[in-house]
């Protein structure tokens, strides 16, 4: 929020309320009382009567019958703050809008409108979306919604919302996942039927800025050289920084960008077609061909049966033998990864900087793990090496076994 906009909501708020205390005005505007004093000099010094009493029943107040006088903005103030409402969706903006256009003498600069509504949609779904979180946030009511996530899961979380966030090309929602104990960030187009549960909650939230996505924990980065064909480039400059794209003489673009493993990043290029060849890391490359040769082999003869596809993609119903835990019962693992911690593997470290003796360098470094997710999630992502370090092994046969070793892990025992 800026301090043009803060100081406005300031003066509405007392011409709503008549006295307020600065603790008062610090919670709702969520800042420091500080913060409010000084925003109170600031708008005396620009013609506002507003002032403060101390003692019982004192406070920050205006003077009687004072109306907002469109002379205390200056004329840059009035468009950022026509431009800040004009920029959100729903009815309230808009009546606010219409209000201060009356009140600046302005006429309403209809150059920017937001529709959250995606390309193909027919309905309102994503802007009704908008404006429940956006009603959850302002009045502090917790959350309950299914998310899917980039690991392929859809979960039920339930969240005390912080704000919303628009960053890149989508919005997002800040929270306190209840489950997780710790701030959460929600892309906004993979909340599923959000609703309220009718609790309302007091916390004061301080969610951290939303971080780059190259800020990835060593265990799930993975550093990717792509080609893209000439006709790519559209989407390559839609979805990429130009600073990662080089622009080569035959036309090819060459983008480098750092992404996390998961199933989202296969079908993310996957999406691309023929139109992007993985140049580095080789795993990458092969993993993608590998999928492209399955979904080849799907498409390129009719089932007979609606039955036949789907056997066929998921494999033999009968299951091989494969080495169980068993096999290991005298050998040390991650307590968190299940990682074998044999001789010269990477031990993490806690946070005296002594090594860790339960857990790996991918996931534990400084006495706090590097990526927080559930016990799914590390399935998810440690079954398709597991599945590849054991020949005849298939990943639902890694995810079996893990199922049944991961909760007698350190990390994930209950």
């Amino acid at each position: 929020m800026s301090v043009v906009t803060r100081q406005f909501q300031m003066v509405y708020l007392l011409l709503e309320k008549g006295r307020m205390t600065a603790g008062e005005l610090a919670e709702k505007l969520e800042v420091s009382p500080r913060t409010i004093l000084r925003d109170v000099d600031a708008l005396s010094a620009a013609g506002v009567p507003v002032y403060t009493t101390q003692g019982g029943g004192g406070g920050v107040a205006l003077l009687d019958g004072y109306v907002l006088d469109r002379a205390a903005f200056t004329e840059e103030e009035q468009r950022q703050l026509l431009t800040a409402l004009q920029s959100l969706p729903g009815q309230e903006g808009e009546q606010a809008l219409t209000k201060l256009s009356a009140l600046f003498h302005r006429s309403q600069e209809d150059w920017l409108q937001v529709n959250l509504s995606r390309w193909g949609g027919a309905d309102e779904a994503d802007n009704k979306k908008f404006r429940l979180l956006k009603q959850a946030v302002l009045e502090r009511q917790t959350l309950a919604f299914d998310y899917a996530s980039s690991y392929g899961s859809i979960r039920p979380r339930r969240a005390l919302p912080a704000r919303l966030v628009f960053k890149g090309q989508g919005w997002y929602l800040q929270a306190f996942d209840l489950e997780r104990e710790d701030y959460r960030t929600f892309r906004l187009s993979r909340i599923l039927s959000p609703a309220f549960t009718g609790e309302v909650f007091h916390r004061l939230l301080t969610p951290p800025d939303i971080g780059f996505s190259g800020d990835i924990p060593p265990l799930f980065r993975v550093e990717v050289k792509l080609r893209f064909a000439p006709y790519m480039a559209y989407r390559v400059y839609d979805e990429f920084d130009q600073g990662c794209v080089t622009r080569r003489e035959d036309g090819s673009l060459l983008v480098d960008a750092v992404f996390p493993e998961d199933q989202w990043l296969y079908g993310y290029l996957l999406s691309f077609g023929a139109g992007v060849e993985v140049l580095a890391p080789d795993a990458l490359r092969r993993r993608l061909a590998v999928l492209g040769q399955e979904i080849f082999r799907a498409h390129s003869e009719k089932p007979d049966t609606p039955c036949q596809v789907p056997d066929g993609m998921m494999g033999s119903s009968k299951t091989k033998e494969v080495p169980t835990m068993e096999n290991y019962k005298d050998m040390k693992f991650c307590q968190s990864c299940g990682m074998p911690l044999t001789p010269g593997v990477e031990l993490g470290t806690e946070a005296d900087g002594s090594a860790s003796p339960d857990y790996c360098g991918y996931c534990y470094k400084g006495g706090q793990f590097m990526g927080e997710m559930t016990m799914e999630e590390m399935i998810d992502f440690c079954a398709p090496m597991m599945a590849k370090g054991n020949p005849g092994m298939t990943e639902e046969q890694a995810k079996a076994q893990m199922h049944q070793f991961f909760p007698m892990l350190k990390r994930w025992k209950r």
